[in-house]
């Protein structure tokens, strides 16, 4: 018999071994709440929202050094700097 495409046992399965990188997150997190006595999912959050506003900042810093660069290569194609 051919098992099904969506198995909730094999997905939960999965789920119970944690990655690497995860059991760090897990480690990082209990040890923020240890040593600031804050609960977990409030450290948790404030990981969160402070990541998110780190990411759009890193974005936004791409984009001004991807069109920097850009207008430094059309400027020196156009003859107007020469390095």
């Amino acid at each position: 018999m051919r098992s099904p495409a969506f198995d909730p046992q094999r997905m939960l399965g999965m789920l119970a071994w944690p990655s690497p990188a995860q059991h760090g997150l897990r480690e990082a997190l209990r040890w923020g709440s240890h040593h600031s006595g804050l609960p977990v999912v409030v450290v948790a959050a404030l990981a969160l929202v402070l990541s998110y506003r780190l990411a759009k900042r890193a974005a936004r810093l791409a984009v001004e050094v991807v069109l920097a660069t850009a207008v430094l290569l059309a400027a020196t194609r156009l003859g107007w700097i020469a390095w």
